[in-house]
């Protein structure tokens, strides 16, 4: 009898110890994610600097301020332009990878292994790598167009190529995400599928269009979906290269809080500027969820 009391008086919950099991992920997870999370949407809503003792609350005045800020306003635009650029090559480019590397080509263990290199390394190489190729003066592309009689550009202090040459140098350097995803997901397309389309005499076009894409197209969304997110958040290789330059034309939303917080020293003007980019991140997400479900089901 006491046995099965005590039993009974110290049965956990299975909810309980699903819990349990997850605290030493939610501890660290509380502390170093989800406080300053929050602390950083309060003083959002406050006039806090680095100067001790001057914070003050001042509601939506940071907000409202974003809304009269020019330079922020223009930040917001090239960031839309990088993220329109980007993502549908980094997509598109992803793809061709890796149906490419998804045949039986001599050396292709080679080439996804050179396809995936570029995304191991730091954003500070990239640049390095980056100015090395595309310095008007003394970048190797301008140098092979010299060699070959053409005249060289201004790659990186036009303002009309400075925002295509990042997005040239991203494409290099995070193409190798979206190659492996999508490269893993046409690896679990049953190959039974293809055999009986080729019987049913269909090509290579239309093998793309009835069997890969319809089952690759949960991949691709959510290839489509990290890029997206991983876009809007540019800041070392347009901090590194062009340092928002020439003119303002590649300044991003991460590079204007950058400034705002650490050279301006307006950690609240910051904070809001952080919590805009989140807005706009999942109001984006949120409509592309959508969209898909919609393309799904009219499908």
């Amino acid at each position: 009898m006491l046995r099965e009391f005590t039993a009974h008086r110290f049965h956990w919950p299975g909810g309980l110890t699903a819990y349990l099991f997850l605290l030493p992920f939610l501890v660290p997870f509380a502390l170093l994610w989800l406080f300053p999370i929050l602390q950083g949407l309060y003083l959002s809503f406050t006039n806090a600097s680095l100067t001790p003792g001057q914070e003050r609350f001042v509601g939506l005045a940071n907000y409202q301020e974003l809304l009269r800020d020019g330079v922020y306003l223009h930040s917001v635009g090239n960031t839309f332009v990088f993220v329109v650029e980007n993502v549908p090559l980094l997509v598109v480019g992803g793809l061709l990878l890796a149906l490419l590397t998804n045949e039986p080509l001599p050396g292709r263990a080679a080439f996804r292994a050179a396809f995936v290199a570029p995304y191991l390394i730091t954003g500070s190489a990239v640049a390095i790598i980056g100015k090395f190729v595309l310095s008007p003066d003394t970048g190797v592309l301008n140098t092979w167009l010299a060699d070959a009689g053409l005249p060289g550009q201004q790659w990186l202090d036009n303002p009309g190529q400075a925002m295509w040459a990042v997005v040239l140098i991203t494409l290099w350097w995070r193409v190798g995400f979206p190659f492996l995803v999508i490269l893993a997901g046409l690896q679990e397309i049953p190959g039974e599928l293809y055999e009986a389309a080729k019987i049913d005499g269909a090509g290579a076009v239309q093998r793309f269009r009835y069997v890969t894409l319809p089952l690759l197209a949960p991949v691709l969304l959510f290839v489509l979906i990290i890029r997206l997110i991983d876009s809007f958040k540019v800041f070392a290789q347009v901090f590194l290269v062009t340092g928002g330059g020439p003119f303002g034309s590649t300044r991003v939303m991460l590079q204007y809080l950058y400034e705002a917080g650490f050279q301006d020293y307006r950690t609240g003007y910051a904070a809001a500027i952080g919590w805009s980019l989140f807005l706009i991140i999942l109001v984006v997400t949120l409509f592309q969820l959508r969209f898909f479900r919609g393309v799904e089901r009219y499908e």
